[in-house]
């Protein structure tokens, strides 16, 4: 399962895309992956800045969250992670989350992107649950 937002980029023809999948489990822990694209026609719309941030959710009672890459701590159970890329089109994020303290914990992939070209920009999210 997974999720898509989109937003046009004001006067390019261009459009930016988050794109969020669901954790795929595997054991006790699961990979996580989010992205965020400039697209224009189906093609590859290369931007000045184009940034990703991915925040990783562990959901059930005393929940808790390891992320690798680590990224910044939100809360007990909430990891974010950025990646910024500059004149391209595509910025990612993958990495491994790590659920704990809890039974039935399910995780939620959150990502919001942004894209900057000729004093323009534009964000989209989207979001997965497993």
């Amino acid at each position: 399962m997974s999720d898509a937002g989109s937003a046009p980029l004001p006067g390019t023809g261009a459009k930016v895309v988050a794109n969020a999948w669901h954790c795929n489990v595997y054991a006790d822990k699961c990979s996580f992956k989010t992205s965020t694209k400039t697209t224009k026609g189906g093609d590859k719309y290369r931007v000045s800045k184009i940034t990703n941030v991915a925040t990783v959710k562990a959901n059930g009672w005393q929940a808790t969250l390891s992320l690798s890459p680590s990224g910044t701590q939100v809360s007990e159970n909430t990891r974010q992670v950025s990646w910024t890329n500059e004149n391209t089109w595509i910025a990612d994020i993958s990495g491994i989350a790590d659920p704990g303290g809890s039974m039935n914990t399910s995780i939620t992939t959150c990502s919001d992107g942004g894209a900057f070209k000729a004093g323009v920009k534009a964000f989209a999210s989207a979001c997965a649950n497993d």
